[in-house]
């Protein structure tokens, strides 16, 4: 009897030292959850990566922003302060869009597509940890230096944002 007293006392101080952690992680989740509502809608690690991502922060970054004529052109990023819809069932969605423009030296656009990149997450969490992967192959430009220029949307906020990526078309193939 003793010792299947001492088997449920050990048992319940077990529970409890287990459940006190998970109750601060919890409020940690809570309050991590409310600074991010207060980050501007952005993006980070925003790079040229050799391949598709594998996942969030799973990237081969490119060492050059230089492409030969015909080359999958593919950016990498994080974005970062977008909001999340409750739905039905405990679920969330994130919606991202973006709109792409080439532009030249002199600012002008050669080239833009609306909705370039439409991207959803339905989760029952509010997923923090979210990345895009772009691509572009760029036909008919002249070898030269240009621009990027990514709008991305957050269709949840009605948020934008925006950032440039500077790259080279090497001439010949």
């Amino acid at each position: 009897m003793r010792r299947a007293l001492g088997l449920i006392l050990a048992t319940s101080l077990a529970t409890a030292a287990h459940a006190e952690p998970l109750a601060d992680l919890a409020a940690a989740q809570k309050a991590t959850i409310e600074a991010w509502g207060k980050v501007p809608f952005s993006q980070q690690n925003v790079t040229f990566v050799s391949e598709s991502s594998n996942g969030y922060g799973v990237y081969k970054a490119r060492g050059s922003n230089v492409f030969k004529p015909g080359e999958p052109i593919i950016t990498y990023g994080e974005p970062i302060g977008y909001g999340w819809k409750q739905l039905p069932d405990d679920l969330y969605e994130m919606h991202l869009m973006a709109d792409l423009d080439i532009v030249d030296t002199s600012g002008e656009v050669l080239w833009s597509k609306q909705g370039y990149m439409d991207t959803r997450l339905v989760s029952h969490k509010q997923n923090m940890e979210f990345k895009f992967d772009m691509t572009l192959t760029v036909d008919g430009l002249s070898a030269g230096k240009y621009k990027l220029h990514y709008t991305l949307h957050d269709m949840t906020s009605g948020k934008t944002s925006s950032f440039d990526e500077e790259f080279e078309l090497a001439s010949g193939g």
